[in-house]
């Protein structure tokens, strides 16, 4: 109970039939598993385009295709979309020993295709591949000496959805701060193609996760800040409270449907271990412009 009352203003994530509340965190262990079913392919699958969305011209593309654009108010460049299936089965492949939740697409039982966003990867996943992916590139001259990959913090990614100032000192008290902004604007219910949310909105074709880069980019080039997947983040959600080892993830998901868990100032936490099928992330490259 002092775990709980110690992170209140840093949420769980809602499902679409719970009121908004800030209970008790959701824990991926203890998540009651239906009956096991047949992975099914998704049926909007079939009509994918099989191309992804165009890569901005001051984009830094990577060694595995990951465009990366600076972001003003940061000194980092995001990446424009989320980690892709593609992008992890290269870090998976090259390193033996690697946790294989990710190929597994949780308790819905759905596929994912290359250029889908990876889930079921934690915390600790998501640093892995990040400190990969920045010794691969440092000795093949792709990036300088100085630079490296990481997740975005808190703050950066408040920036790259394009926040306002917010009032608190850790995650948890910025938690909900800013009402009624969510990533496509002011109003509710979302507007058709405003992102992938739950299929009870009706503004997106897809039932679980969509192609990267399927919905138009913000104002800052950035696609999917809204839905699709959560994103892990650097920070704890309550640095002064570290014995409940929670971190924080952003943006919600394809699995949202509840206003409170789409705005854009919503924090969502889990352990640094913790799974789920719409949990993923998405880097920023620090050090420099351009690569």
């Amino acid at each position: 109970m002092i775990a709980v009352v110690a992170l209140v203003g840093c949420g769980k994530k809602t499902t679409p039939a719970e009121p908004e509340t800030n209970a008790e965190p959701k824990v991926a262990a203890e998540k009651q598993e239906p009956p096991k079913v047949e992975p099914q392919k998704q049926e909007p699958h079939k009509a994918e385009p099989k191309t992804e969305a165009k890569i901005p011209a001051n984009a830094f593309v990577n060694t595995l295709g990951m465009p990366f654009v600076p972001v003003k108010g940061t000194d980092v460049q995001f990446c424009i979309w989320e980690t892709r299936v593609k992008d992890y089965a290269a870090y998976a492949a090259a390193n033996a020993g690697v946790d294989g939740s990710w190929k597994n697409f949780g308790f819905a039982g759905f596929q994912q295709e290359d250029t889908h966003p990876v889930v079921n990867v934690s915390w600790n996943d998501a640093n892995a591949f990040c400190a990969w992916l920045t010794k691969k590139e440092l000795a093949e001259g792709k990036i300088k000496a100085g630079q490296k990959y990481r997740l975005p913090t808190d703050a950066e990614w408040s920036v790259a959805v394009g926040l306002g100032k917010e009032v608190g000192d850790t995650p948890s008290a910025k938690d909900e701060g800013i009402k009624d902004v969510y990533p496509w604007g002011k109003k509710w219910p979302p507007a058709v193609g405003a992102g992938n949310y739950n299929k009870s909105l009706k503004v997106d074709k897809f039932e679980y996760t969509a192609p990267v880069g399927s919905f138009a980019a913000n104002k800052l080039g950035l696609h999917d800040m809204g839905g699709n997947v959560w994103e892990w983040c650097e920070d704890w959600c309550d640095p002064t409270a570290k014995t409940t080892y929670h971190r924080v993830l952003r943006g919600a998901s394809w699995y949202g449907s509840v206003p409170v868990d789409l705005l854009s100032s919503r924090r969502y936490r889990d352990s640094p271990g913790g799974r789920d099928d719409d949990i993923g992330f998405r880097c920023v490259l620090v050090g420099g412009f351009g690569g």
